[in-house]
């Protein structure tokens, strides 16, 4: 019987610490979200400093609160979005609007 009750709790704390993780990692996603579509609609404004100064405070803490989540999810995705954020910064940098609005789907994508 003890050890159908360490199975059951062991069980109970997987599934727990499962759901835990599962709803970080959908805050995380919608946190920067949100960020990428005011950087989106600002391009659309060309109110392109404001959205290079948002980028720039965007890739901060995205690369800050990536590195927790590096190691428990694929990190291909991380790189693909670092890849796309550094294009979109080019082509804001540039004026290129249809290649940053691009890259900005993108990343949503991702």
């Amino acid at each position: 019987m003890k050890h159908v009750i360490a199975v059951f709790i062991w069980t109970l704390l997987f599934i727990s610490l499962g759901v835990y993780s599962q709803n970080k990692m959908h805050d995380f996603t919608d946190n920067f979200t949100n960020k990428i579509e005011v950087i989106q609609k600002y391009i659309e404004e060309d109110k392109l400093d404001k959205a290079s100064d948002d980028i720039k405070d965007w890739s901060k803490s995205w690369h800050k609160e990536k590195e927790i989540w590096y190691k428990m999810v694929n990190h291909e995705f991380f790189d693909d979005i670092c890849l796309s954020l550094n294009i979109l910064d080019q082509s804001i940098k540039y004026n290129d609007k249809l290649s940053a609005l691009e890259q900005v789907e993108t990343i949503k994508m991702l």
